[in-house]
């Protein structure tokens, strides 16, 4: 049976005693808590990035997940108790930490193994151990912020953009310049400052697989002839989506829904026609009633070779 706990309590208090006020005794016990037979949400607090991957080598799909914001920093391992990749609601084990976590960590797949940026940067993985380091990021960019403002997202992930067999790198980017909350009412209570934006960009390997040299001129991806633009937090996800070969886009969102851009060129040139929301299987817009949608694409259940 599966049992739901919520603690917010560190200690009780109870008491034994008489009628008496002055003679009841009071005493503090502490809360138990990790015990192995409660099964509870799955989480580690503010700002979690979900990061799925077999860590662990045994042929099932964990999950890694980053959480930059205290008092909960660090990269937590989940390990999937099923040992059944097929399992689409595995129940974990506790997360472990690995190491300290930073802001806009994100996962990408080259040739079916995980590789982890955050701006500008990558964290090495121990070919033997398959452990990453944590602790020290590789620059593998010289800027941080390919945009023409300051971003409050800033999601970088490696993907073979022109299937030329190397890795370019996909950043998306959450402007909020226009939206300037100060003041932006005005007295009649209509909001006259403008939208979140979530841009795409494409920096080109202009160098090779093994050598990669990145270029210093970062592309904004467009759609249907203009720049793509969702309402901020990006988190682009580059796969085939429907199957055709190529591949397509899907970005999340500052507020609660999926942006899906299908690619109608091919796999060598990409051309994105206008994005569409997302549905569920009734027609309905696919939302998750939270802000901040950082998805990830992941065959989870292993029911296709490849995304």
């Amino acid at each position: 049976m599966m049992k739901r706990l919520i603690a917010s309590l560190a200690a009780v208090a109870s008491f034994t005693g008489t009628s008496q006020a002055a003679e009841t005794d009071y005493k503090l016990r502490l809360l138990e808590y990790n015990q192995p037979d409660v099964v509870v949400d799955l989480g580690v607090g503010l700002w979690a990035w979900p990061m799925p991957m077999d860590y662990d080598g045994d042929g099932d799909n964990d999950l890694l997940v980053a959480c930059p914001d205290k008092p909960s920093n660090g990269v937590y391992f989940f390990e999937n108790a099923s040992d059944d990749p097929s399992n689409p609601m595995p129940v974990f084990r506790p997360g472990v930490r690995l190491g300290k976590a930073t802001q806009n960590m994100q996962v990408s797949y080259v040739d079916g193994q995980p590789r982890v940026l955050q701006p500008g940067n990558e964290y090495a993985r121990d070919a033997a151990t398959g452990k990453f380091d944590f602790e020290k990021a590789t620059k593998i960019y010289s800027q941080a912020n390919v945009h023409q403002n300051g971003v409050r997202a800033n999601m970088w992930r490696y993907v073979d953009f022109d299937g030329d067999g190397d890795q370019d790198i996909a950043v998306g980017v959450g402007d909020w310049t226009d939206l300037a909350w100060d003041h932006a009412y005005d007295s009649m209570g209509r909001w006259q400052n403008g939208p979140l934006h979530g841009y795409v960009y494409i920096i080109k390997n202009e160098g090779s697989a093994e050598s990669p040299n990145y270029s210093d001129k970062p592309v904004r991806l467009q759609a249907a002839g203009g720049d793509i633009d969702v309402f901020g937090w990006p988190s682009p996800n580059f796969a085939d989506f429907d199957g055709d070969g190529d591949l397509d886009l899907l970005c999340g969102e500052f507020l609660d829904g999926f942006t899906y851009f299908e690619n109608v060129g091919s796999r060598e040139k990409p051309d994105y026609a206008a994005g569409s929301r997302l549905k569920d299987d009734t027609g309905a817009p696919l939302v998750l009633h939270l802000q901040m949608i950082t998805p990830t694409a992941f065959d989870w259940d292993s029911m296709v070779t490849s995304i």
